[in-house]
């Protein structure tokens, strides 16, 4: 094993938030805490804020579809993320900054399209 001196922190680790970590820690629900990690993994993995949860993405983390809804459902009423959902299609999530409201997420403001000049829309 290495000295403490020469191990150097993961990448993947260095833009955990803590503080949004504790507030999902505090929600109820057995997986929710679970699933929130697995989102934070992502995340800080993408070095984005939103993320298509795909069934292969709930399998890593060892999570039913039935568990995952139920946490983002948590999640979402404790605006620590918000959903898009599309009928026969993943959520799309963006996680919030802690206390903020759905609209002020960080990154991808969902639910708003982009309009070129000249286009209609």
């Amino acid at each position: 094993m290495l000295p403490a001196s020469t191990v150097s922190p993961s990448p993947h680790t260095e833009h955990a938030r803590l503080d949004w970590l504790g507030a999902a820690a505090a929600l109820p629900g057995g997986k929710t805490l679970h699933l929130a990690l697995l989102l934070q993994k992502l995340c800080t993995q993408r070095t984005s804020p939103v993320i298509n949860l795909t069934r292969r993405m709930l399998a890593f983390g060892h999570l039913s579809r039935d568990a995952s809804y139920d946490g983002l459902r948590r999640l979402e009423q404790a605006r620590l993320i918000s959903v898009r959902r599309l009928p026969g299609r993943s959520p799309q999530i963006v996680l919030l900054e802690p206390g903020s409201a759905p609209g002020s997420a960080r990154g991808l403001q969902l639910g708003q399209r982009r309009v070129r000049q000249g286009q209609p829309s």
